[in-house]
């Protein structure tokens, strides 16, 4: 009796771990991205990118073969409070195995605070402010996005490379604002020695009357702006700037991803001149075979060539989880933490490591100038430069 319950014990481990060592139990991801509201236009291209690797990696049977990937999903609405009690339904109510997404510093803060006290990974693929790998990093939490450091130093590279010399700033007046604010100024004297802010100014989020604002900066006779101003806010503070002739006079140099498709598509012939900005990744540039391939499936989904920028950053947050399940040989919390220390991983838009003490990824950018073409109707990064997070 006893050979035959040790034989139905081995058949039964069998079973669980299938025939490499690992769980065949899908591994439930909850998925957290603005996807009405103002940050819809980036969170519902995010949240294609992450269906997009979901559906590429259980068509092949799951992770490794055998681990499917079930996406839980619920609507940040760009808010904290929102996002806070989400993140604790997808765990407690919804038994969510790693939490991801984010998209404005607050919201992502948010989201941390909510894994570190129920003990859950989180993946963040789009908040940037430095404080969440630095003073408010824990175990649980992982960044693969850029931090404002990185992308302040790509502000603050552009600025050298232009020369300017009599800067104004204007950013958002929250934690990303300010820590981008802080990242410019820390890289500024190395990358645009002289370079100085003589104007300083904050934005509540969700202002739509820029007007004291442009007239401030066009007062102060800046030679160049720093910001961080994105999405709808950019496209609104652009409205009512050029009638006063601001973009004919000054150069514009923002972080906030607004040389993105998901902007340029949308304020096509509208679009300024002088601006020079970032992007995750840019569907007319083939930086690898890999890129190419993910950019076709990418069109196919979106039914056009012209594809938004922002699936990549939820597309390799999925893949770093895929790279750790493997690795780890499990989706248990802790192994999964060992297994992201350190981890590396081919992406379309290069290799990405997460550093294993700070848990942030090198994530670099493309930055440049957008220019008008004959061929489109909407301008594109010319020419690009890949600024790297290392």
């Amino acid at each position: 009796m006893r050979k035959i319950a040790e034989i139905g014990v081995a058949v039964l481990l069998i079973v669980a771990l299938g025939q490499g060592g690992w769980a065949v139990e899908p591994i439930k991801i909850g998925v957290l991205y603005p996807t009405s509201g103002s940050g819809a236009v980036y969170g519902t291209s995010a949240m294609l990118g992450h269906d997009m690797a979901v559906e590429e990696i259980n068509a092949m049977g799951g992770i490794g073969g055998k681990t499917p990937i079930v996406t839980v999903a619920r609507d940040t609405k760009l808010k904290p409070a929102a996002a806070s009690a989400a993140a604790k339904e997808l765990i407690t109510k919804e038994g969510v195995d790693v939490l991801m997404g984010g998209l404005s510093a607050a919201v992502g803060l948010a989201i941390s605070e909510v894994a570190r006290r129920e003990k859950v990974i989180y993946i963040a693929t789009i908040p940037k402010a430095i404080h969440m790998t630095t003073s408010k990093l824990h175990p649980y939490v992982f960044r693969t996005a850029p931090n404002t450091d990185i992308e302040g130093r790509g502000i603050a590279r552009t600025i050298g490379q232009l020369g300017a010399k009599k800067l104004c700033q204007i950013q958002f007046d929250y934690a990303y604002g300010h820590d981008l604010a802080a990242g410019i100024a820390k890289a500024l004297p190395q990358e645009a020695a002289g370079a100085e802010i003589v104007l300083d100014l904050k934005v509540k989020l969700g202002a739509t009357d820029y007007n004291t604002y442009i007239a401030q900066i066009m007062g102060a006779g800046c030679e160049g702006v720093v910001s961080g101003l994105w999405g709808a806010a950019f496209i609104t503070f652009a409205q009512q700037a050029q009638p006063f002739g601001f973009f004919e006079q000054i150069k514009y140099v923002s972080g906030g991803e607004i040389a993105s498709h998901e902007i340029a598509s949308k304020m096509k012939g509208n679009y300024p001149d002088n601006v020079w900005s970032n992007a995750y990744e840019l569907w007319y540039h083939d930086a690898s075979p890999l890129h190419k391939r993910y950019q076709q499936e990418l069109a196919r989904r979106q039914g056009r060539p012209d594809t938004d920028g922002w699936p990549i950053l939820s597309y390799i947050g999925v893949k770093f989880i895929e790279a750790a399940v493997v690795k780890a040989e499990s989706v248990d919390t802790q192994a999964l933490i060992a297994a992201l220390e350190g981890l590396s991983i081919e992406t379309p838009v290069g290799r990405r490591t997460i550093d294993a003490k700070t848990h942030q990824a090198n994530t670099g950018q493309f930055w440049g100038p957008m220019k008008k073409t004959d061929e489109h109707e909407f301008r594109i990064m010319d020419p690009v430069t890949y600024i790297s997070g290392d």
